[in-house]
């Protein structure tokens, strides 16, 4: 399926703004990939925040739809994520939604109601939780966890900016248990297809070199679709 403007002026941003690297990069799970995403790049002053944030809001309406109560970011890089993308759901959509995040470690004073989770959210909720990447899924399902001790939600699903797309059927398969479906703005395939040979600003990012050691990475960790 062809890339719609905004995931193509998205794969742009995170380029420009140095959110996407290509090279030798060590991951927490040991392996090591040819490019490493970090959102946080992509959001370091109010105007890549915003161009961030539209790309998730346009992803929304585009692929999830806006009924839903609670934007929940896991801390800590989806925590301005959460709100950059509840501002520019009213001022774009005129979409009201209440949004927060989950503490890494429990607030043992103050407002008890607060303890692990902040923000206003509210039984019956319907949840959208927005992060940077998936690759595992494991901590998504920890924060979902986190929610429903405390409130009787329901999941809208989870939405990515790029999805590296290596779930093992294992964790596709604990994600569909709790009904958390994975939404992403970009697929790392399609980051990398629409990059290959392409010139950006004087330079191309994806020869034929990181083309091909990308494609023997995935060929080893790339997921199983459809479990």
């Amino acid at each position: 399926m062809a890339l719609k403007e905004y995931q193509k002026d998205f794969i742009l941003h995170l380029v420009r703004s140095g959110a996407i690297k290509f090279g030798q990069f060590k991951l927490k799970s040991g392996r090591i990939s040819p490019y490493f995403v970090n959102i946080a790049l992509a959001m370091k002053d109010g105007k890549r925040a915003a161009k961030t944030a539209n790309a998730y809001v346009n992803a929304i309406v585009d692929k999830i739809g806006v009924d839903f109560d609670f934007v929940h970011g896991p801390a800590y890089k989806g925590i301005p994520l959460a709100s950059t993308i509840a501002v520019k759901l009213w001022e774009s959509f005129g979409v009201n939604v209440r949004w927060g995040y989950d503490r890494k470690e429990p607030k043992e004073y103050g407002d008890v109601l607060e303890k692990t989770i902040v923000g206003d959210i509210r039984d019956g909720d319907v949840v959208l939780i927005v992060d940077d990447v998936i690759t595992t899924g494991a901590t998504k399902i920890e924060n979902w966890m986190k929610i429903t001790r405390i409130r009787q939600a329901k999941p809208k699903g989870i939405l990515v900016a790029v999805d590296r797309q290596e779930l093992s059927e294992e964790d596709q398969l604990l994600l569909k248990k709790y009904k958390l479906k994975i939404y992403s703005i970009v697929k790392i395939t399609e980051i990398f297809d629409y990059l290959t040979h392409k010139e950006i600003d004087g330079k191309v990012y994806v020869d034929e070199k990181m083309k091909s050691s990308f494609d023997d990475y995935f060929r080893r960790y790339g997921a199983k679709e459809g479990v």
